[in-house]
């Protein structure tokens, strides 16, 4: 089903195409760490796509040469987690590691002609770095307390365990050692690269806003202590969207694995049509058709990421509410579906449009859903009503969702800044969410639904668009 070569490929594009994000995504904050993180992947690339040539390219070319880019490549992203824990490393002693390994394999290859040796003696660097990697991810995780890290160090974590597993049915003859041979095994390897270039990409950019994000909501939090001032609320509302997008990181990564990797199956039943005799060109189409559906819902998830996350300077305009709340639930979509939320819709039929920022009501209405669905996880039945309708010069959203409701002790000191029930929280989302409907002339609240459950209502003037 798989055609290895062509995977290999494809992988190679991605460690090009997504350090460019990486790149895009964090160039304000410039540093050793990003640089040597992206060019890695760079360096990494090269070596990919030497092995998806294996067929074509000369064998000094493929072999060596590509295991050399590839090793200096996951040396290089080892030593960026490395600065970020602010522990020193000599590049002499990668540049060793690399020239030991390379005569080693060498050594193999050549002297001894043992094809299994010289593919376990090459995988097997990978497959200590990558563990060395998850083990990096993990501290970093733990020193700093960032989500994204454990994310990070999982993706690598069962990507080394996959090639190590490899390593081990090579030589016991089970598996042939070869990376671009057509195999249960050579698909394993290959989910093992999406895993890492696909998650570990995404959880990379996460660990730096979550981080940023979390050092700066600190002292912004210090500064409206000291300055009283509400000034600062813009900014905070950004950077808790900030803090929110690194938290569901893994979500947004998972999102994207399931269209790049549907573009991979049917790029290789294009492959596959196109080599039969006859070819059979309305399978070629619709196998294209689905390569562009799924490159279409890559792109809008991206876009409603770009749009969360777009710093916001009071650009007021038409909103219509009706489709705002199916926007910000698409964001959540990963984690409705591991929590199996179930979601009831009830709208007006009039028109519901509101005059205010659209990034800042998304916010309300994000922070709204996620503490939903967070009350609801202990809870046997979990499904959320959205109501929406138009009270004469007023539009109303309600949420409902089935979870325990509020406890006593906090009804009165909800939404307050710093007052939270979560263990990992700030307590500004809903504070945030207050001030920005106060700033729409509007109103937010919170309160025990009659038959169970948090109602929260949010109360905006209306508009005619």
């Amino acid at each position: 089903m798989y055609h290895i070569p062509t995977a290999y490929l494809i992988i190679g594009l991605l460690y090009i195409f997504l350090p460019i994000v990486v790149w895009l995504v964090l160039k304000h904050q410039a540093s050793g760490t990003i640089w040597l993180w992206c060019v890695g992947s760079g360096i990494l690339a090269i070596g990919m796509l030497l092995i998806a040539g294996r067929a074509a390219l000369p064998m000094w070319l493929t072999y060596p040469v590509a295991n050399i880019f590839a090793w200096i490549g996951i040396l290089m992203q080892a030593t960026a987690l490395r600065h970020v824990l602010q522990k020193n490393w000599r590049m002499k002693w990668s540049v060793l590691l690399v020239v030991v390994w390379a005569v080693g394999f060498e050594y193999f290859r050549v002297a001894l002609d043992n094809d299994q040796f010289r593919f376990a003696w090459a995988t097997t660097l990978f497959v200590g770095v990558f563990f060395y990697i998850a083990y990096l991810a993990w501290q970093i995780s733990l020193r700093h307390e960032l989500r994204s890290g454990r994310w990070l160090s999982v993706a690598y974590l069962l990507a080394g365990g996959a090639l190590l597993l490899r390593v081990c049915r090579v030589l016991l003859g089970i598996a042939e050692p070869d990376v671009v041979t057509q195999g249960v095994d050579s698909v394993l390897t290959v989910i093992s690269g999406l895993l890492v270039s696909v998650i570990g990409s995404f959880t990379f950019v996460s660990m730096f806003l979550e981080r940023a994000a979390k050092h700066e909501i600190v002292n912004t939090e210090k500064r409206i202590r000291q300055e009283e001032s509400a000034r600062l609320g813009e900014q905070i509302a950004q950077l808790e969207r900030q803090r929110t997008l690194g938290a569901m990181s893994y979500s947004f990564a998972h999102e994207l694995s399931q269209p790049l990797t549907a573009i991979l199956m049917d790029t290789q039943a294009i492959k596959t049509s196109l080599q039969a005799s006859p070819v059979d060109f309305k399978e070629v189409a619709a196998s294209v058709e689905e390569v562009a559906c799924s490159a279409n819902r890559t792109v809008q998830l991206i876009e409603r990421i770009r749009n969360f996350i777009r710093p916001t300077h009071h650009a007021y305009a038409y909103v219509d509410m009706k489709v705002l709340v199916h926007d910000v639930q698409h964001l959540l979509m990963h984690d409705i579906r591991t929590h199996r939320v179930s979601f009831a819709w009830d709208f007006d039929e009039a028109t519901c449009g509101v005059h205010g920022d659209k990034v800042q009501l998304s916010q309300i209405i994000l922070n709204v859903y996620r503490n939903a669905i967070q009350a609801m996880v202990e809870s046997p039945q979990r499904h959320i009503d959205v109501a929406l309708e138009r009270d004469g010069q007023r539009v109303v959203l309600r949420v409902h969702d089935s979870g325990p409701g509020l406890q006593e002790d906090m009804k009165d000191r909800l939404g307050r800044p710093f007052v939270t029930t979560k263990a990992d929280g700030l307590g500004v989302g809903l504070s945030i969410s207050k001030t920005i409907a106060e700033m729409h002339n509007g109103s937010l609240s919170v309160t025990n639904a009659v038959d169970g459950g948090a109602l929260v209502e949010l109360n905006l003037p209306a508009v005619d668009g």
